[in-house]
């Protein structure tokens, strides 16, 4: 593993507000990275922790941090969020696409199709805008780094899931097609894929399962994240890479 500094990196880090996405939030501040965390946030509650609360212990521990609450379904949202971020540090290095929405088995007779519609247009539609509105800004400046969040579930049928499985499977075939068309440009583009982890998104799927007994803390994704952002991301521009498999390296 490499050592290129992550300090000074502006990064998006989309569904930050927690899970994963809060693990990778405080790992890269941790790491001295400017760190801009975004979620549909829905109040500062203990059911519903907030990308301020993200920010607000990133900032604690001496890091840098930006809290822009946006829906990443809406293209406005996003056009806003990544005006700000431009406004304010004036570049973009890296994008985190990792908000998702996961449920537990359901068969396909019972998907009904607003489920279907949610689970797409935020696991890939959302992924979809977020990198049409980054990309611009990366060319300009000669290059940066997307990392898609996706699944085991995009290539098994762990769980009873369809649409989740198709949404992580659209999700690494853009992590391709954006590496084939923007890598020569300075652009890597990879799918990072974590073990199922331990969430209260995981254990609420899951409510009578010993969740800590089989499942990593999500902490794990963060830092194989991490090492791989200060590793050489071009070596693994339109791969999917599997966190319990780089960390072994």
């Amino acid at each position: 593993m490499g050592t290129q500094s992550l300090s000074g990196r502006v990064a998006i880090v989309t569904g930050a507000s927690r899970g994963i996405g809060r693990a990778i939030a405080l790992d890269l501040g941790r790491h001295e990275a400017v760190v801009v965390v975004t979620a549909r946030d829905k109040g500062d509650s203990n059911d519903h922790p907030t990308v301020n609360q993200t920010a607000q212990a990133i900032l604690a521990r001496g890091g840098k941090a930006l809290a822009v609450p946006a829906d990443i379904r809406e293209e406005v949202q996003i056009a806003a969020m990544i005006e700000r971020v431009l406004n304010t540090f004036g570049r973009i290095d890296i994008l985190i696409n990792n908000a998702g929405i996961m449920v537990g088995d359901v068969a396909f007779t019972e998907t009904a199709p607003s489920m279907w519609r949610e689970i797409i247009e935020t696991n890939l539609t959302g992924a979809y805008l977020c990198c049409r509105a980054v990309i611009p800004s990366m060319l300009r400046q000669g290059g940066g780094v997307i990392l898609n969040i996706t699944s085991g579930a995009a290539v098994r049928t762990g769980f009873l899931n369809v649409p989740y499985g198709v949404s992580k499977a659209g999700l690494d075939r853009l992590t391709q097609g954006l590496s084939a068309e923007f890598s020569i440009q300075g652009i890597a583009c990879i799918s990072l894929s974590p073990p199922v982890s331990d969430t209260d998104t995981v254990r609420r799927i899951y409510p009578h399962r010993r969740i800590e007994t089989w499942a990593p803390p999500p902490e794990r994704t963060a830092e194989a994240l991490c090492a791989l952002l200060q590793d050489d991301p071009m070596r693994f521009s339109g791969q999917v890479v599997s966190v319990n498999e780089y960390l072994k390296e």
